[in-house]
């Protein structure tokens, strides 16, 4: 058993490290839960290292160390503004995977959006944001994806609110018609006070197939020491009442000036006072740009390297460690909620007609996949190419299946777990086979050395075997092994002098007649002395005794014994053979 323990401590180590997959999200009425049904409270920061804020996920190796700051801080969620679905995102996905951390991507980018002045929802739009839920839809560690960012921006502005929600709503119907995940796709608004209830209420309101599935909002409005009042929360936490979707701030952290942050929002948005309405918020931002609100700051503009952390890191990772909120369990909680009238349009305030159509395209021109899906992402492009089309050209890169960018990705969730779990099984049973092995070969070896008397004796005191007397026990045979037995008329003695057999004669079965000589035919007589246990003369002219050890006292007892009772069958034969010869001498 101990050569198989580093084996067997090697499959459970690789088995736990493979079978790590986190958790995937999704929605119960208002609420976020894991896949094993706890409540999921959004920690979240703004993920975007570099300026450009639109080529993110793509180096690996500085998500890697990223990750692991942002890990350290407290956060289980970044949020990235947008990304080039071309391209390829393992890396970083894994990197924030392994880090238990979930990604909340925006599918839209400042060449495929909707523009405010001139609103259009087209097929080549479509097929745009499509590329991004084919490209992040097998990762477990996506939680959302935004339809939308601030379209509506003012009052002005809120008739974009139609096409603001035909984006959510075909995303969501291609999303089902390509057999995904269900991974929720929702909306980002401006904080708008003036329309801020009624823009709430319209993207939650109607039919669930054109409804968001979450609503988030920017808010900048705690700062510094402030309170629910001041800040206006308390307002946030009524309008939320019998909100029928997750509700978060999907923008949030305050700061005046050059004054730091002291983030005791967080105290009330994931304390008690908010969080039985509330699904968290993601702090504004992980890198200091122009305008200061950094967590971290870069040494260069690539923004790559081990960043410093600044003041704010550590204030907010402080609140952090104090806020783990726990919620309700899915299976315990039972909603009784409904979705939201349309708001009604005013003058000078919402815009959007109650009963206003949507601009939705459905999913005309868009392929269905054949038999069920596996959730194996063999590409982003592969099944845009049968679904969405190639139509949308901005993004870099013509789209076919034998884009090297894009290497195969198959979650290590339910496969990985499945195969090395029955792999760590086997091994345990074969484990267990080979430590009763052992322990049996282990068991029979001490028997036999009962048996042959040789148990606890010490190594010096045991008569070495010969090997014509191991071929004689492998045979079967299991009488004394004495010399003095075979037909040489010698027997054998352990010499207590050299620890060895020593030859001796056997008068018994010796085949000449006559007296037994006293010696051994070319043994001094220190030699004989030694054999015989009387004084002996040493070289060096000292007279020592030696004395036989108990074992060979007790071999010599037993000769002896067994002499006795050779004389006295010989005797017995004799006599019957006097009788036969008509008592004869």
């Amino acid at each position: 058993m101990p050569t198989f323990l580093p084996l067997l401590v090697l499959v459970l180590l690789l088995h736990q490290q493979l079978t790590f997959a986190i958790l995937t999200i999704s929605i119960k009425g208002s609420k976020f839960f894991t896949s094993d049904g706890d409540q999921f409270y959004i920690k979240g920061v703004v993920y975007s290292p570099d300026a450009q804020e639109y080529n993110s996920l793509t180096n690996g190796a500085q998500c890697a160390i990223d990750a692991q700051l942002i890990a350290n801080l407290g956060a289980n969620v970044v949020r990235v503004y947008g990304v080039d679905p071309t391209l390829n995102h393992d890396e970083c996905m894994k990197a924030f995977e392994d880090r238990g951390i979930y990604v909340v991507l925006g599918m839209t980018t400042p060449v495929y959006t909707v523009n405010r002045a001139n609103p259009e929802w087209t097929i080549d739009l479509r097929n745009a944001l499509a590329q991004v839920i084919d490209a992040f839809q097998a990762y477990d560690n996506t939680l959302a994806f935004f339809a939308g960012n601030e379209f509506i921006n003012d009052q002005a502005t809120s008739k974009v609110g139609p096409y603001a929600k035909a984006v959510a709503a075909d995303m969501k119907a291609y999303r089902d018609l390509m057999q995904y995940r269900t991974i929720p796709i929702g909306y980002s608004a401006a904080d708008v006070a003036e329309i801020r209830s009624q823009q709430q209420d319209y993207f939650s309101c109607g039919p669930a197939n054109t409804s968001v599935d979450f609503y988030a909002f920017n808010r900048y409005s705690w700062c510094g020491s402030s309170s629910m009042a001041e800040s206006g929360y308390n307002v946030l936490y009524e309008e939320a009442d019998g909100y029928d979707i997750p509700i978060f701030l999907s923008e949030t952290g305050c700061h005046v000036g050059d004054a730091d942050r002291d983030f005791e929002d967080q105290v009330a948005m994931l304390g008690r006072e908010m969080n039985d309405r509330y699904s968290g918020n993601i702090i504004y931002e992980w890198a200091q740009h122009e305008n200061k609100y950094g967590l971290v700051s870069y040494d260069n503009d690539a923004a790559t390297g081990t960043p410093s952390m600044m003041g704010d890191y550590t204030r907010l990772k402080s609140q952090w460690a104090t806020l783990d909120p726990t919620g309700v369990k899915a299976s315990a909680y039972s909603p009784s909620l409904t979705n939201r009238a349309c708001p009604t349009s005013t003058s000078g305030g919402w815009l959007v007609q109650k009963n206003a159509d949507l601009p939705t395209l459905g999913t005309s021109g868009l392929t269905a996949p054949t038999g069920s899906r596996s959730t194996t992402r063999a590409s982003a492009t592969s099944t845009t190419g049968g679904s969405a089309g190639s139509s949308a050209t901005g993004f870099s890169s013509s789209l076919n299946n034998n884009n090297p960018s894009q290497p195969s990705k198959t979650p290590v969730g339910a496969i990985a777990g499945g195969v090395l779990g029955g792999l760590v099984v086997l091994a345990l049973i074969l484990g267990l086979i080979l430590f009763l092995l052992r322990h049996k070969r282990k068991a029979r070896a001490a028997l036999e050395s009962q048996e042959d008397g040789t148990a606890n004796r010490p190594a010096g005191d045991l008569i070495p075997v010969t090997d014509e007397e191991e071929k004689i026990q492998q045979n079967g045979f299991y009488g004394p092994g004495y010399h003095e037995l075979h037909g040489q008329g010698t027997m054998a003695e352990l010499d207590p002098a050299r620890g060895h057999a020593a030859a001796m004669p056997a008068a018994e079965m010796a085949s000449h007649r006559g007296p037994v000589e006293a010696g051994i035919a070319g043994e001094s007589e220190e030699e004989r002395g030694e054999r015989e246990g009387a004084p002996v003369q040493s070289r060096s002219g000292e007279e020592r005794t030696v004395e036989p050890s108990p074992y060979v006292q007790a071999q010599r007892n037993m000769e002896m014994e067994w002499l006795e009772s050779e004389e006295a069958r010989l005797r017995q034969r004799r006599e019957l053979l006097i009788r036969q010869n008509g008592g004869g001498s």
